[in-house]
């Protein structure tokens, strides 16, 4: 299937043997490559070490001799070994992060510094903040997640190079509307905060195709547009659910196959508070980065496909509706809905109704056991939506989505 017309963030495709090889080569290489680096460097790895525990001691001598002096002076920037511990630090960074070209110290088209961060360049041509720190790693774990995604599409790889800028670009704006509970400007965030941020999105696509977010929700709401979404035949609504904890901060956090940026090279601040780019990569987590047409290059393979999908897709045009149409009035959903009820399709939900007892499990559609009984028993007696059960199922369905999207609207 298309990468353009996915709309289940949830469902990745499946990964080639050979990519798997291909990937176990490369990882060997590492390995190599780390065991000759540190073979070649240990003497200096063990005199940063070294010097860093003398200054670590030497910060405790101070500490206990000079009760005036001020225990947050010893701050990132003002602590006796912060230098030497990030010399330590940059010797590995180096390690696990040599694909920088050492020539031209650039990447992507753009400049990366020692550390393997991307250079103020391509922050501008991102649209993000001058001294934003993101990694090279986080745009190879782009490629990466874009390219196994389709790898079974073709024999090779489905994109020929991706537009790196305008793809983190398109999502930190939809990361800022995200966390627009929080001044533009903030840059450090607590446990508190996190748990401040919202529990899920609704999206659609632009001309562009790309993804936009267009409703933010709170654990509360997210959960009623879930119940409204299922007990519709799956209103186009494209939900994703938000994971700003804690543990979303931590290394290699995500779910199998999925978007999994290196989150070592985002460490927690001095104070336990977590980084805007810590931040960021969380959200990437939970929304992945998929890239619109506009900013990749496709494989002649892969572009003998797309064109090949366009052309089934005019042959046989599926019939959906989006929630813009709802909204707008394009489209009359509660004469749809009506018609999906009469026909059958929405009896467990209005029984459900009729009898006021909850039974939806959003995620599987089915309210258990007693539910089914229930249920299968009573339509074996003949039950059957009334007119005016549907009438009324609809209308609070109708209105129930009128103040969702009110309240949640971007």
């Amino acid at each position: 299937m298309s990468i353009f017309s996915i709309n289940d963030n949830s469902n990745y495709g499946s990964i080639l043997s050979q990519s798997k090889a291909n990937k176990e080569s490369k990882e060997n290489s590492k390995i190599n490559f780390a065991n000759t680096f540190l073979k070649q460097n240990a003497s200096k790895l063990n005199e940063i070490q070294s010097a860093n525990s003398q200054t670590l001691i030497r910060s405790e001598v101070l500490n206990s001799t000079n009760n005036n002096i001020n225990k947050n002076y010893y701050t990132k920037t003002n602590s006796p070994n912060y230098d030497i511990a990030s010399e330590f630090k940059n010797s590995i960074y180096t390690l696990k992060y040599k694909q920088v070209d050492l020539n031209t110290n650039t990447a992507y088209g753009y400049s990366v510094d020692k550390d393997g961060y991307m250079g103020e360049d391509f922050n501008k041509a991102a649209g993000l903040p001058k001294d934003f720190k993101i990694h090279k790693s986080t745009l190879d774990e782009i490629e990466r997640f874009n390219q196994e995604n389709m790898a079974s599409e073709t024999s090779g790889n489905y994109y020929n190079s991706f537009d790196m800028a305008s793809i983190v670009k398109s999502y930190y704006n939809s990361f800022n509307q995200v966390i627009s509970v929080f001044p533009n400007d903030k840059t450090s965030f607590s446990k508190a905060d996190l748990e401040q941020l919202p529990k899920g999105l609704n999206s659609d696509y632009n001309d562009n195709q790309e993804q936009i977010v267009k409703n933010i929700f709170n654990a509360e709401q997210f959960h009623e547009a879930q119940a409204i979404k299922y007990s519709t035949m799956n209103l186009g609504m494209n939900l994703t659910k938000l994971d700003f904890s804690p543990q979303s901060m931590e290394q290699g956090y995500s779910i199998e196959d999925g978007f999994n940026p290196d989150m070592s090279v985002y460490p927690q601040n001095e104070d336990g508070s977590y980084s805007k780019e810590a931040l960021f990569m969380s959200f990437l987590k939970s929304y992945p980065p998929f890239p619109s047409s506009n900013q990749v290059v496709l494989s002649p393979e892969a572009k003998a496909l797309e064109a090949k999908f366009e052309l089934e897709r005019k042959a046989n045009p599926s019939f959906s509706v989006s929630l813009d149409d709802i909204m707008t009035g394009k489209v009359d959903f509660a004469k749809l809905l009506k018609g999906y009820a009469q026909d059958g399709w929405l009896d467990a939900d209005i029984y459900a109704m009729d009898k006021g007892v909850k039974w939806q499990n959003t995620s599987i559609g089915y309210g258990g056991a007693w539910f089914d009984r229930e249920f299968n028993q009573a339509k074996a007696n003949g039950w059957k939506a009334s007119n005016e059960s549907i009438n009324s199922y609809v209308n609070n369905i109708m209105d129930r989505l009128d103040k969702l999207m009110s309240e949640t609207r971007v």
